[in-house]
């Protein structure tokens, strides 16, 4: 019985996941790259948080927190990263690395896939353990 919840679970999980990633798809698509510079450190419980300057192809600038802090930091001021952003929300603002465009794909396709395998095996072998009639199993 729990196989087949997990399999729709799985199938639900993996539906999300494509959702998610067609999101970064179309997102990535219709974004401009920028430049942005690390401006100043964020002190959040004894690790650092690097705060980006982006300058936007209109000569703006959005100020972008990221949401990744280390201890010892892992950016110095200065430093430099590849943003996307969409011009019609420049608030948009996302490091352009796989993990920050695809982390809701990933993550939903990480426990979707474990839940497909299980629930799907235990859906297609179940004829095959039947025990034979007259089996005793022996109890302890």
């Amino acid at each position: 019985m729990w196989y087949k919840l997990y399999l729709l679970t799985g199938v639900v999980l993996l539906a999300v996941s494509l959702y998610k990633f067609k999101q970064s798809i179309d997102f990535i698509r219709r974004s401009e790259r920028t430049v942005g510079t690390v401006i100043s450190m964020e002190d959040i419980d004894g690790a650092y948080s690097p705060v980006f300057a982006v300058k936007t192809k209109e000569n703006g600038q959005i100020i972008y927190h990221h949401a990744a802090a280390s201890h010892p930091p892992a950016w110095d001021i200065g430093e430099e990263a590849t943003f996307l952003y969409d011009p019609g929300s420049p608030h948009s603002a996302t490091m352009m690395s796989y993990f920050w465009l695809f982390n809701w794909a990933i993550l939903f396709l990480a426990v979707a896939i474990p839940l497909i395998i299980v629930g799907a095996g235990y859906y297609l072998l179940r004829p095959l353990i039947k025990l034979p009639e007259g089996t005793v199993i022996a109890k302890k």
